[in-house]
């Protein structure tokens, strides 16, 4: 069995490592093209992004597909469909009026909104039309090529003709074409009716205390991943928002895996699947992130100073630091699985939030102190106290 889940690991894994890992090579072809300010702008105008691409369905898909989820009768992709479109939109209205922009800054923000679009609202119904029907390798074969297209052209534009206005609303509107193409063709909107999904809504808002758990989870999640990126705009400034975005653009990977352990074993053990014991696969992700922060750091040292000019070389050791996050992270999402399939959700949510507070405490704490490398050992020792934590607070019969 465990050689069956590695191989389905890699088979499922690989094809999405290869998007942010050309995503990497744009920014750092980015990097090379424009100076500090204008990468900064870009690094901010990602944030952004990534907020309305994170929080757009409020994590009701992962509810949609947990085992209490796929009991409610309002989980549907129409649904979740409707439902992402208005959040992505309110909180879109909101940065726009809350935020000041400068004019840089919001073209930028403005030419990425329609493949935020793309990969916050039509790749969340589209996923989860696939994973509820058990199809997840299927979906990852079509999703790596559809996700890889944009980025590659957007490499070639920016390349041939070093306009990054260009690239990046060229790829937008193909994000945008692709994925808005792949869920008509899924019929998931021929079942759209007024009066059923405003019925279904009306009864998902009054069950809000069911799946407002999730959301809190995405919250909390934010303040690792996306605060610390505006905390070090508004401390250091936007070219050390530059630098420090450079090297932990190099994170998106590991992330990846980590997306794999959830989305592979979460619904699968929510269903009652019987895998491995709980020791066991503790085991196994612990070796997996130790070698992917023996590879981090090998980069760090050795290729980094090759491929960011010399005004980034900080960068190095922020993602050498940044890396020791992932010895703590594979496990805490297995513990994560397992408190979802005990009922115990909200215990590790509440967890989850106080180290994310933590994490941004430290962040405003150590950052004038040591600069972007501050941010990193943030994230680093919040994550180590989570891990804590929850192997003190979670002690089960199988460990």
């Amino acid at each position: 069995m465990l050689k069956v889940e590695l191989i389905k690991m890699m088979f499922v894994s690989l094809p999405m490592v290869l998007t942010p890992a050309f995503n990497m090579l744009f920014l750092v072809l980015v990097a090379r093209t424009v100076d500090l300010t204008s990468y900064g702008n870009l690094s901010y105008a990602l944030a952004l992004i990534s907020i309305l691409v994170g929080f757009s369905d409020l994590g009701l898909r992962d509810y949609f597909l947990s085992k209490d989820g796929v009991a409610k009768k309002y989980s549907s992709g129409i649904n979740l469909f409707v439902f992402s479109f208005f959040i992505f939109l309110c909180i879109f209205l909101l940065q726009y009026h809350v935020l000041e922009f400068e004019a840089q800054l919001l073209a930028i923000l403005l030419l990425l909104l329609g493949e935020a679009f793309a990969l916050g609202v039509l790749h969340k119904v589209i996923y989860y039309k696939y994973q509820s029907d058990n199809q997840l390798s299927k979906f990852s074969r079509y999703d790596s090529i559809f996700k890889l297209m944009p980025v590659v052209i957007k490499i070639a534009v920016l390349y041939k003709t070093k306009d990054i206005v260009f690239a990046l609303a060229l790829s937008s509107v193909i994000s945008l074409v692709i994925y808005g193409g792949w869920l008509i063709r899924l019929r998931l909107l021929n079942t759209f009716g007024v009066r059923s999904v405003i019925s279904d809504l009306n009864v998902l808002l009054r069950d809000y205390k069911s799946w407002s758990i999730y959301t809190i989870s995405f919250v909390s999640f934010f303040l690792y991943f996306g605060a610390d990126r505006l905390v070090v705009e508004y401390v250091l400034g936007v070219e050390q928002l530059a630098i420090y975005s450079a090297s932990m653009a190099f994170m998106a990977v590991g992330q990846i895996f980590v997306g794999v352990l959830w989305s592979l074993y979460m619904p699968r053990l929510s269903r009652g699947e019987k895998l491995w014991s709980y020791k066991k696969f503790m085991l196994i992700v612990s070796a997996l992130s130790i070698l992917l922060v023996c590879a981090y750091n090998i980069f760090s040292i050795y290729l980094f100073p090759y491929v960011y000019p010399v005004d980034y070389q900080e960068g190095a050791a922020v993602l050498a630091v940044a890396a020791l996050y992932f010895i703590f992270r594979f496990p805490n999402v297995v513990i994560e699985i397992y408190f979802i399939v005990d009922g115990k959700y909200n215990s590790f949510v509440k967890m989850r939030v106080l180290f994310g507070l933590t994490s941004l405490a430290l962040s405003f704490t150590l950052l004038p102190i040591l600069g972007i490398l501050g941010a990193a050992l943030a994230l680093v020792i919040s994550e180590m106290l989570l891990a804590l934590s929850l192997l003190l607070g979670h002690r089960r019969q199988s460990f």
